[in-house]
């Protein structure tokens, strides 16, 4: 029997590249070191008073009455059991989602349930993403280190959704994404938060008052027009996000930066602080531009 409606936030735990774990290691050593680490996780999802409602395969499915405690079982997750999983080739991809669901023989059913599942399977390696129901029911102290990650179509959803990333490592300097500043750096960021993009000889002054300032090709929806068949509709936003300018990827063909005396890189549905001088190009490398690229400079 089907019993009331209730409020939970869902989350999904999923290690990843077991099926090679099974080709080195054999199927009983393998599946030994899987169970382990699946029993490790639903006893850190007990400590934190949440619930394990089922496994399925090398997945478990968690609920928890408390958003917050659910935020930190994830991250305690990830920073606990990182040396593990890297130790055998595996990954943990994390989703979460928050809403009414409806209980029925002890499983939980709801959209809930299917946004956290299908954000697991959006996530890479040794991420956490949320949906924004999630995001919305965190207080403002635990939004520091989330950021929006894309905007996409959950299964089953009609429009484009945001989700969320949360960087939970405390160091992440060589990822792509993400950039340590030197206390010189800052203090000359912060002398002036102000941020130009120059773009076919015009120069605009962007502010923390102007943000988010949206970049592509889609007249209605963006700040800065560029033409261009690897231009996605909203290609890309600047925001100001925790004292510094970051750019933004949401795109389907990414961005292509050039900072001043370092090589150029890729960078897709991903987040970059802008602390140098950056030249910026959508959807193909700068070298290979016909006209203006983007230059953003303080």
């Amino acid at each position: 029997m089907i019993r009331r409606k209730k409020y939970k936030t869902i989350l999904f735990a999923d290690i990843s590249g077991s099926s090679a774990l099974y080709k080195t290691e054999g199927n009983l050593e393998a599946k030994k070191i899987v169970d382990v680490l699946l029993n490790e996780l639903r006893l850190l999802v007990s400590d934190n008073k949440g619930a394990v409602i089922k496994s399925i395969g090398d997945e478990i499915m968690n609920s928890f009455d408390n958003v917050r405690q659910c935020l930190n079982t994830a991250v305690a997750m990830q920073q606990r059991f990182g040396d593990s999983l890297q130790e055998n080739q595996l990954k943990l991809s994390i989703g979460i989602g928050f809403g009414e669901v409806l209980v029925d023989k002890g499983d939980l059913f709801g959209e809930a349930v299917n946004d956290a599942a299908h954000l697991t399977h959006v996530a890479k390696g040794g991420q956490i993403l949320l949906t924004e129901s999630v995001y919305k029911e965190l207080p403002v102290e635990c939004r520091m280190l989330i950021r929006e990650f894309d905007r996409i179509k959950i299964k089953g959803a009609e429009n484009n959704t945001p989700i969320y990333r949360v960087y939970w490592q405390e160091d992440e300097s060589q990822d792509s994404e993400t950039r340590l500043m030197s206390t010189s750096q800052l203090v000359e960021q912060f002398k002036s938060c102000e941020l130009h993009l120059k773009y076919q000889g015009k120069v605009y002054l962007l502010t923390e008052a102007e943000m988010p300032f949206v970049i592509g090709r889609e007249a209605q929806q963006c700040n800065l027009l560029v033409e261009g068949s690897q231009v996605s509709r909203e290609h890309c936003r600047i925001i100001f996000s925790r004292g510094k300018f970051v750019l933004v990827d949401h795109s389907t063909n990414g961005c292509y930066l050039s900072v001043v005396d370092n090589d150029e890189f890729y960078l897709r549905r991903e987040e970059y602080p802008l602390i140098d001088s950056t030249s910026l190009s959508l959807g193909i490398p700068v070298a290979d531009v016909d006209e203006e690229v983007i230059e953003l400079y303080y």
